[in-house]
């Protein structure tokens, strides 16, 4: 039998989980394969009050829900398979619309991009034949061994008289469970950080908007081409605007600092390239405002309790799956290699953490600003992409850069620190340069 250090020998590992999103099952999960493996009494407890299969606001996780291919393939390595019942449709690549033309760009190996529904689907979604990628994680939990407790955490409790420090979590109603090691995988939504670490403050964020639209069987394939279509766009208030397609709704996010639903309905009706890829007759079923982190948590450890997932560290504008999933591996094996100590925790997990995504966010930055800078020039937006268009649209080709710079940015395939490498690369600037001199 293997220990954790620092926790008594042969007694149970009792760990509480607060949030059932990809941050806490991923958590949960890791801290069941491992602790099997090494052979580690252990016991775990998920806390949310949703359950991701309602339709609506009820279930939803209020993300676009599009997973790239290393983070599936991250996703299969721990033994996990998402199949039709989950995906909801495999998006060919992507489509860069500036406002005369158009290149479409593909995955280097030619993979496909996995689009979800993170809870049940917009108010309209009927079909059961279907299961939210976010149940789908919480069910593996539940098959492993862990426990699931399906209401809102009022209030957590820490008892000091010995290390490790006891937590309790009251949850409404007023039942009450103590662990050994807690875990705040509560995301940037919601208000439960206030009650988790004192010295906590969560990520500085943007105000998102996301909606949903529902379309006629075949529109995807008639007139997005199964394709992820992102559009510069007319007000600077939205950074940038992505359509998804998923099962027969369309999934349109708006990026900004405070993207109000008043400012995408205004850019859906003024904004002729985006109004082209919309049915004449549209409506919005649903929406929401997602906080989006472009920051980092400080002091998101403490004696026995770290955070996960975006209410620590997020990649810059990407979808949390991925940063879940990273800190969550780190997390376990952090605890698994060095206890639960705060000082081991600030050494093996936030460190690491921070040097893997939060420092590399700062060349996630300046890309995103001179790539919006040049969205928002015509000659340079509509010389960028003929740049696309001549290399072939492909990024496998050697001499593709611009093509690999601009999936490396809208993908989060790669650190952001190699896209910029590229993005600075001579033959990139050269091959720019070109085609502002000779449109």
């Amino acid at each position: 039998m293997s220990e954790i250090p620092g926790f008594p020998r042969g007694k149970t590992f009792n760990v509480g989980i607060i949030g059932a999103g990809p941050a806490g099952t991923f958590t949960a999960l890791n801290f069941l394969r491992l602790a099997r493996e090494k052979g580690v009494p252990i016991r775990v407890v998920l806390f949310d009050r949703k359950e991701f299969h309602a339709v609506g606001p009820r279930g939803c996780n209020m993300c676009a829900g599009a997973i790239g291919y290393l983070t599936y393939e991250k996703i299969r390595s721990i033994g996990l398979s998402l199949d039709e019942r989950v995906v909801r449709r495999i998006a060919d690549g992507y489509v860069f619309h500036g406002m005369k033309n158009e290149a479409r760009i593909y995955h280097p190996q030619r993979t496909g991009i996995y689009t979800v529904f993170r809870g049940g689907g917009p108010v309209m979604m009927t079909s059961p034949s279907y299961q939210s990628f976010d149940r789908f994680l919480l069910d593996e939990c539940l098959k492993m061994g862990a426990q699931f407790v399906n209401a809102r955490v009022t209030a957590i409790e820490r008892e000091d008289g010995e290390f490790p420090p006891r937590y309790t979590v009251v949850v409404e109603g007023g039942q009450r469970e103590s662990f050994n090691f807690l875990v705040g995988a509560f995301g940037v939504n919601t208000t439960i950080s206030r009650k988790f670490l004192p010295a906590y403050q969560p990520p500085r964020t943007w105000h998102t908007c996301q909606a949903e639209i529902e379309v006629p069987s075949g529109y995807i394939e008639r007139v997005m081409g199964n394709m992820i279509h992102l559009f510069s766009t007319l007000d600077r208030k939205i950074r940038f605007l992505a359509v998804t397609p998923k099962d027969r709704f369309l999934t349109i996010t708006a990026i900004g600092e405070h993207v109000k639903i008043a400012y995408l309905r205004e850019e859906l009706r003024a904004n002729p390239v985006v109004r082209r890829f919309l049915p004449a007759d549209y409506e919005i079923l649903c929406h929401c405002h997602p906080q989006t982190p472009v920051g980092c948590a400080r002091n998101p450890v403490t004696q026995a309790a770290a955070v996960v997932g975006d209410a620590f560290t997020a990649r810059y504008l990407k979808n949390g799956i991925d940063s879940a999933f990273d800190t969550a591996m780190t997390l376990v094996n952090a605890v698994f290699s060095g206890g639960i100590s705060k000082a081991a925790l600030e050494k093996l997990y936030v460190r690491p953490s921070v040097e893997k995504i939060h420092r590399d966010n700062r060349f996630g930055k300046i890309l995103f600003q001179v790539y919006e800078r040049i969205l928002r020039k015509r000659a340079l937006s509509e010389a960028y992409i003929r740049g696309v268009k001549k290399e072939g649209e492909d990024a496998s080709r050697e001499d593709a850069t611009l093509t690999r710079v601009l999936w490396g940015i809208f993908a989060g395939d790669q650190p952001y620190s190699e896209i910029m490498r590229e993005a600075l690369n001579p033959k990139t600037v050269l091959n720019f340069l070109k085609m502002l001199v000779i449109p």
